[in-house]
């Protein structure tokens, strides 16, 4: 139970780091542990099951896309070891190996899978006694995670199969077992809502301002009409470009009214939405990742650019905003 405290109370100071930090992609767990390890027959022991019960704490940090490493530690212990009363059996690994995590950020629901190696010290019963012993452990399994809050979840897993070499002096075969952990789990840094780009604010319009003294200061202009050599703003916007690249702020698709920006090769994100354009009549709002068109997925804005480039008329736009996906239609100009 105090290892469970200490735990908790080193994920939330980790979670006020975070909160103030742009550190990437980290995932920390802590929760009880079963360890069902199989001691194999041999010419002195027979083959028997002993049901460990322990805990497990695991941190993960994410490097590039969905690939990260991790380091998991666990520790259980057994009475009455072997159906021999007094004789208590311990178990202590500490595993390290990439980790490969499924979902999105974004999702409520995501998951992982992963490849341990490390040591493994264990206490076992031998000839009506017990032995320490030290082996080699091979772990590899996964999980499920749901978040429940932002940054808090509950974690089922991970479900291993977990391989050791012990007493292989006695000529005991190796063991093959497996581990099964659940907790609760704690996320932070990493991409996130709150680190999106801000849209640039729209310039005010200048209304003009009357002077008490000098009404005539700037007055406002008066309307004049549209010369025949000086093109109007709807023949502009005709013939403005596609896409045109927008350093700092992401790539602007002019047919569709909005600047979006890359979203680690999973859609094209709504940076901001041109007033009046087609985005913002599609009830579109910043922040939607947008993931096809007409059925076709895209996973940058360039590829969002290119789609849109030979398309008019009813265009299906795939969107997810949160947890939520769909689809909705919009109507594009020659």
């Amino acid at each position: 139970m105090k290892k469970l405290v200490h735990f908790a109370l080193a994920a939330l100071f980790l979670l006020g780091i975070a909160s103030a930090q742009n550190i990437p992609a980290i995932d920390i767990f802590g929760g009880y542990s079963y360890l069902n390890f199989r001691l194999p027959t041999s010419s002195n022991t027979s083959s028997q099951r002993l049901a460990f019960n322990g805990w497990e704490f695991t941190a993960s940090v994410n490097l590039i896309h969905h690939l990260g490493v991790e380091a998991e530690i666990s520790g259980h212990t057994l009475s009455d070891c072997g159906g021999t009363q007094g004789l208590n059996c311990s178990n202590f690994s500490y595993l390290f190996g990439p980790r490969y995590s499924l979902g999105n950020r974004s999702r409520r629901l995501t998951g992982f899978v992963h490849g341990l190696v490390g040591r493994d010290n264990a206490t076992l019963p031998y000839f009506g006694g017990s032995n320490s012993d030290t082996s080699v452990a091979v772990a590899a399994g996964g999980g499920i995670d749901y978040w429940a809050w932002r940054h808090i979840g509950f974690q089922v897993g991970p479900v291993d199969y977990f391989y050791t070499r012990h007493l292989n002096d006695f000529g005991v075969p190796s063991q093959s077992s497996f581990i099964a952990a659940g907790g609760i789990a704690f996320r932070f840094g990493g991409p996130s809502p709150s680190n999106a780009p801000k849209p640039a604010k729209q310039a005010k319009a200048d209304t003009g301002h009357r002077s008490v003294l000098r009404p005539w200061h700037k007055s406002p202009p008066s309307p004049s009409h549209p010369s025949t050599s000086q093109p109007s703003t709807v023949a502009a916007n005709r013939t403005a470009p596609a896409a045109v690249n927008l350093p700092g702020r992401g790539m602007q698709i002019t047919s569709f009214g909005v600047v979006v920006g890359p979203q680690e090769f999973d859609g094209a994100k709504i940076l901001e939405i041109v007033p009046g354009g087609v985005a913002e009549m599609a009830s579109l709002k910043v922040g939607d990742l947008i993931k096809s068109v007409d059925g076709t997925p895209v996973k940058t804005p360039m590829e969002l650019a290119a789609e849109l480039s030979d398309k008019s008329g009813k265009v299906r736009i795939g969107i997810q905003r949160g947890d939520f996906a769909t689809e909705t239609l919009i109507l594009l100009g020659r």
